[in-house]
Parts: C-alpha cells; structure tokens; sequence
C-alpha cells in the first residue's frame, strides 16, 4: 500500500502538518507536488502531495485519496522547497505557503488552460494550390506565407471567414496546432526589438552579472544608482543573455500600476517573451501566463510581489527593482517579504539576484557593507546630466512672516515659472481627502469612526466623512456627538483641498490628482499617469504614488509640500522612510534635457534624513542611520517580531496579551531578548475589534521563532504574527 504525505489546502493553523493518505494503485504514478482531492471528516477537500512514507501497523485508519487534480504536479521540490522555509521563517501554515505558488484559491477544480487554434503550413505549401476560382483562399495561402504559422482568431482579425480558414485547414499542406495564448501587456503596439547599448558606467557593472549569468552562479548585487541613472538599461541587458540562456528572468516592482514605463521598455525590447502579472488579469489570463513561462514561450515575468512565486523551474535571474519600497514586505494574511523570498529562489536556482535602488534599504546596504551583496554604484545620470537643485524651507518662518497657505512663497514661485515656461510639476502631498479631520472647537473632540478608534477624513467628492481603516462613512454632522455644540470645524489639509487651492491660484493650469480616490477604478492610475506623460496636464498632484520610478522628460520642478508627515510616525524605519520618500520624488525633476528644481517645505529641516535628502547623499544619511539602529538594537542589527491580539472584547484581549507575554518570557529565559507590552499600536480599534500588540527583539530571534511554530502559539485564534516588521 502507497502512503501519501498529503497538506489539506486550507489555512486552519490546526492543519498544518500533513495528514496521510492511500494512493491506490489505480491512479498510477502521482508525483510528488501534485494537487489531488482527499475526504477529510464529512467533507472532500484538495490537498497537495509532499512526500510519501512507510508506516508499519498503522494505529489508524488510512482512507484513500479520491481524484488526482492536475495531469501534471504543479509544485516542483524547489518550491516546496521555499513554501517549507517561508512557513517557518514568517510563521505561516504550510499550505498558506504553498497557496502562493497557485493562481487563485479555489478548491476541487482543475485549472483552465486556455489554448488558441494555429494553422501552420508546411515546407511545401504555396499558392498555387488552390485554384484561380478559389481567390479568398488564394489570399489566404498568400497570407500564411508571407507571416507564417498564425492562431486562427487572428486571420479572422484580418478579415478571412472562418469557412475560407477552414477550406484552407483541409490541405495536406497544412498542419493544425494548439497553442497557449498569447500574453496581454497593453503595449503590443510598441515592439519593436529596441536596443539601445550600455554606457561605460552601465557596461562596469553589468559585466560581473552576465558574468553569473553566463557560468549559472548565485550571488547578489545591489545596483545603487542615482535617480535617472539607466538602471533598467542593466536590466534589459541582464534579461537579454537570461533568454540566450534559455532561462527565465523575474522582474519585481513595487506596483505594477504605477511602473508602466519598465513594462513598455521590457516590451518594446522583447515583445511577446515578457509576461505580466497584475490584479486586472482574469483567472483565466493568470493561468495562462503561468503556463507560458512552464513551458517557456514565453522568458520573461514583471509584476508586483506576488510574481516571486512564478511557479518555473529554470530561473535564470531575479530583479527586484526599487527594493527599498516597502510594498514588497505583505502586510496583511501571509506577511512574507518577497525580497527575502527573491533571494531563497536564487539561491536554489544557482541564479544571480539584482537589488537595484537610487536609496537602498537600511538592511540591503549593511548586508553590502557586510560582504554578503556585491556593491554596484552608477553615481551620476545619463550623459552626466546634474540631479535637480533642492531648496528646503522652514515653514515656521513662513507663518511668521504672515504666510499661513499651504503653499510657500518658494513653491508659489517655482510653479508659476514652470507653468510660463510650459513645461510640467509634480506635487507630494502625502495625504488623502479633503481635511485631515473634523473637531468640535468646544471641546475639542474629533469625530471618530464607530467601528475604529480613528479619526475619519473628510471627503469632498461625496461631502462624507470616511474611515480609511473600515471605509465606514457618513455625513458630516452639525452638531457635536459629544457636547451638543454646532461649532464643528475643518482640520488639515488633503489632496482635494490642495487640488482646489491649485486651482484658485493658477486658473490656466490643468490639474491630475494621483491618490486612492481618484484610482479606485481598475485602469484609472495609467490612464492619468499616461495622460500625463502625453503632456494633457500640467500638475500631477498626489500621494506617494507620484514618487515612485516614473520619467517624464518634460517635468522640471518637484513640490513636496509635507515633508514631515513620514517622519514623525512611529516607526524605527520613519527616517529612513523620510529620505528615500524626498530623494525619489525630486529625482522625478530634470530626467530630461532640462536642469530642475525642487521645493521641500517642513517644519523639521535640520533632521539629518531632510539635510541628506537636499544634497541627494545616500552614503551620509546611510552612515548617520545605522548608528541610531546600532545604538537601540534595530534591524539590520537585530531582529524583530509583532504579535497582535484581537477581540471583540478589551478584557478578553487584555488576558490573551497577558498571558502570551508570560509564555513567552518562559520561553526565552537566559536569552538576550526583550518581550515588549501588550500595548496600544496605532488605533485601539478596527471594525469592531480592540487590537493588542507585543513587540519581540533580540539579536537572533531563530530559536524562539522554532518554540512558536511548534507550539499552541501558533494556532491561538485572532492572532496574527508579523516577523521583520517594515
């Protein structure tokens, strides 16, 4: 008898080690990393197959599974591999893990593998076999030679009837072939095989990666250049000797939506070799291009974080572009980073890893330092153009000089001149909405969300208020919940506010506003960003999102108007947050052939993260940080773990905190490790539920992260552990 080592596919902590099964030998050979469906209680569930074993005298009853799923495993040992190191490194449950290599969750259903119908003509094929009555068929053999093999839906795009197409298809010349669909990018428009060849600077460091690349060996580079530097130049060209070596490439960015210049460069060089992977591909699409890089027609994948887990077999090289960006650190469910995740990968696939930034993580620049990543620097733009002037003004003197508009007399200016000279400005506002808040002058209270212990913003689009944990919204009151008075009033300002500022002041401006509001439909980001581009507006105005790795060669002046809204919250990373958040958005400025200019308006500029960011000094702020994390054990120094606790009831919350803390402390006696709290992080409350926290450091935290996963810890209900906490 067969016996199975089988992970049920659900996330019950309690279902984290597999459970065995008879493979009857009906099925036949089931490789391991199969998906096979399997009873579990009353219920039939899908599981996957890890292993198998030998039980001798089993002291229980072994049922046998009841359908394998898919002809051929979808999990390869090096994946396994990895979910295996995932789950007890962040700990997950394994089949959470492994849930990441999938296409989407579904249960008990095979995928669908959407596949489009060919006519491929053989050597002998010509026209001249089909007569001079048959001309429609005539035209179509003409067609095929001239293009080649071509999917029948794309003859009838140029026009062929199916009854021609199938006339044709009768030939003994002609073969009929099945195909996996071609990708979508967008920009099938643009291809065109571009190549555009490497700088000196850009030539020095891509020898030792096509060096790793060419001989198969893992090592790890972070590529520092400066904002405008020709990093995807790198890319392109590591990319192109991955596919001469016949392997695939993982091109990671932040956020597929607002990086659509890297996908239509990686497109207009290599055209139906890249693949994307983004939230507005139907299941059916996902599978497809997951199918196109198993069976590589397909070389290349760009997408967000989610793309680490390209389920191929023959990586070749991993890029994870702009890999400061904490979006690629999962803050929600499976809190995996995929930066770490990158570097298993590559490891296993004996490939070479690129970690490319203008402003590096804390963490990647020590491992550097460390030996642990070679160190690749392009120090200075393209053609050696000059980074953008920044000009810091201390918005304290601005109010006592009598300015108390949201605007400085500094930024007022420079957005004139950029408008006169018809040339474009970004604006960083890093806050959403209308106001910041709504209080009553009398006493003093902020109208808070119901369900979250949080004050709402105010909306002007639908004259609400609206909770940005819970979404909960509602109208703005007149009279005050609290005390009963009317005096209700409007605090701080927001994108919407801003935007009608903009307005007021500069009447012949068109305005883009670039935030959640305003890109809640799916599409909406690109087609402002691209509008932009195109030259349809003179102001993008925005979140974060307007600092993040766009290139508009027409955009010569930058306005971060909140410089300090990142650097006073409370966080250990809020520095490093500040200058790479500054540094980003004023590399947006004179990427063309125009010099720029930046305005940073705070009320802190002689912090030494607002100080670095002005003179574009990486290696300072870097040198200045890592002392301050060195004095208080922070990473990259040491490590760190958060638990939080929920409940419907504070009391209840209050016990469980209690007590995990106790639990722990045992755990870790005579070791150097600080067990922190329970405290309050951030808001008390969300959607109804009273949220404690317990903060976990030390130098090493390995052995007490093996106690958790292996103990009760690890399947508490409403728990959610959180390791390297960005």
């Amino acid at each position: 008898m067969r016996l199975g080592e089988i992970i049920i596919n659900r996330p019950a902590k309690q279902l984290n080690k597999p459970l065995t099964y008879e493979i009857p030998d009906s099925f036949g050979d089931v490789p391991i990393g199969t998906r096979v469906a399997v009873p579990l209680g009353s219920s039939k569930e899908e599981g996957i197959l890890v292993g198998y074993c030998d039980i001798e005298n089993p002291p229980f009853v072994i049922k046998p599974i009841l359908a394998v799923l898919d002809p051929t495993p979808w999990f390869s040992s090096e994946m396994l591999s990895t979910a295996r190191k995932l789950s007890e490194y962040y700990l997950c449950t394994f089949a959470e893990a492994l849930s990441l290599f999938t296409v989407d969750k579904s249960k008990l259903k095979s995928y669908d593998r959407p596949k489009m119908e060919w006519i491929v003509p053989k050597d002998s094929f010509h026209i001249e076999l089909f007569g001079v009555r048959k001309q429609k068929q005539r035209l179509l053999a003409k067609y095929l030679v001239e293009h080649g093999a071509t999917s029948v839906s794309a003859l009838r795009l140029a026009g062929f009837s199916l009854p021609v197409i199938k006339q044709v298809k009768e030939s003994s010349h002609i073969d009929v072939e099945w195909r996996y669909a071609m990708t979508k990018t967008r920009y099938e428009e643009v291809a065109g095989r571009i190549d555009i060849p490497l700088t000196e600077a850009q030539q020095s460091v891509y020898d030792p990666i096509q060096e790793c690349i060419a001989n198969h060996t893992n090592k790890s580079f972070l590529l520092h250049g400066v904002t405008g530097s020709g990093k995807t130049q790198v890319y392109l060209k590591a990319a192109q000797e991955t596919i001469r070596q016949d392997k695939i490439a993982i091109i990671l960015v932040p956020e597929i939506a607002l990086t659509t210049q890297i996908v239509r460069r990686f497109v207009e060089k290599f055209g139906q070799e890249v693949v994307v992977f983004h939230s507005q591909l139907t299941k059916s699409e996902r599978y497809n291009n997951w199918e196109r890089l198993r069976r590589k027609d397909s070389h290349i994948i760009i997408g967000a974080r989610s793309a680490v887990f390209a389920p191929t077999e023959d990586i070749g090289l991993i890029v994870v572009d702009e890999e400061h960006d904490p979006s690629y650190k999962q803050q929600d469910m499976t809190r995996y980073d995929a930066r770490m995740v990158a570097r298993w990968r590559s490891e296993s696939h004996q490939c070479p890893i690129i970690f490319g930034s203008a402003t590096p993580s804390i963490e990647a620049y020590y491992l550097a330092n460390q030996g642990k990543y070679q160190l690749l620097s392009l120090e200075h733009r393209i053609f050696h153009q000059p980074l953008p002037k920044v000009n810091v003004v201390d918005m304290k003197e601005e109010m006592f000089y009598g300015n108390y508009s949201v605007f400085s007399m500094a930024l007022d200016t420079l957005i004139q001149e950029t408008l006169q000279k018809r040339e474009q400005i970004i604006l960083l506002l890093n806050r959403r909405g209308h106001s910041t808040f709504v209080m009553c002058r009398d006493c003093g209270k902020p109208i808070q969300c119901p369900h979250c212990d949080i004050s709402m913003v105010y909306h002007q689009a639908g004259q609400d208020l609206r909770c940005h944990y819970c979404d909960h919204h509602e109208k703005v009151p007149q009279i005050c919940p609290h005390c009963g008075s009317r005096k209700i009033k409007f605090f701080g300002t927001g994108t919407q506010k801003v935007e009608e500022e903009l307005a007021k002041r500069f009447p012949q401006a068109r305005i883009a506003r670039l935030d959640q509001d305003t890109t809640s439909k799916k599409g909406e980001s690109q087609r402002i960003l691209e509008a932009f581009g195109a030259g349809q507006y003179d102001i993008l105005l925005g979140t974060q999102m307007v600092a993040k790795g766009h290139d508009f060669s027409n955009v010569t002046a930058v306005g971060i108007i909140t410089a300090d809204s990142v650097l006073h919250i409370p966080v250990y990373t809020a520095s490093e947050r500040t200058f790479n958040l500054l540094t980003q958005a004023a590399g947006r400025a004179g990427r063309g052939d125009k010099p720029g200019n930046v305005v940073v308006q705070t009320y802190s500029p002689e912090h030494y993260a607002i100080q670095h960011s002005t003179h574009h000094d990486y290696v300072s702020f870097y040198q200045e940080e890592i002392e301050a994390r060195k004095a208080l054990l922070y990473p990259p120094i040491g490590e760190m773990i958060q638990i939080t606790l929920l409940d419907e009831k504070l009391s209840v919350v209050r016990t469980r905190a209690t007590e995990l803390v106790n639990t722990l402390r045992q755990a870790c006696t005579g070791q150097r490790i600080d067990i922190l709290g329970p405290y309050e992080n951030g808001a008390a409350k969300i959607r109804d539920m009273y949220r404690l926290c317990i903060m976990i450091r030390g130098i090493d935290l390995s052995e007490l992260k093996s106690y958790m996963y292996h103990s009760d810890i690890f399947t508490l209900p409403h728990i959610y552990i959180d390791v390297d906490p960005v």
